[in-house]
């Protein structure tokens, strides 16, 4: 089951940082930018799944990433070597060609401190 994470933003905070509630809904690129800042600050497993209009604020819905895309090719050949040798190998898929490895839902949360390290 999937566990979702909530952050409700007003809409006074948003144009207190100059991005109106128009822009916001139609993702202008400062809304972009913003939020892509948060997701950030937030959590590097963190992903938008839906936004809301209730009342005076938005409401993002978050959950874990299922999936990374490695950028360097002997960090993901570490991380395969390593993940060999888990428990965790059951919970994920890895695809070879596209450096990117898919996670099961169930996973573990110790798993992202792993995969933090190798990420880095």
């Amino acid at each position: 089951m999937q566990e979702y994470k909530y952050i409700s933003i007003p809409i006074s905070y948003l144009e207190k940082n100059n991005i109106s509630k128009e822009s916001f809904m139609q993702n202008s690129p400062e809304s972009v930018l913003f939020i892509n800042n948060l997701l950030e600050n937030f959590s590097p497993f963190i992903e938008l799944k839906n936004i809301f209009l209730i009342k005076n604020s938005f409401i993002l819905t978050l959950n874990n990433k299922n999936v990374f895309t490695f950028e360097n090719l002997m960090h993901f050949k570490s991380f395969c070597e390593f993940i060999q040798n888990t428990n965790f190998i059951d919970f994920i898929s890895i695809d070879n060609i596209k450096k990117e490895i898919s996670i099961n839902s169930d996973i573990s949360p110790i798993f992202y401190n792993i995969l933090y390290e190798f990420l880095i």
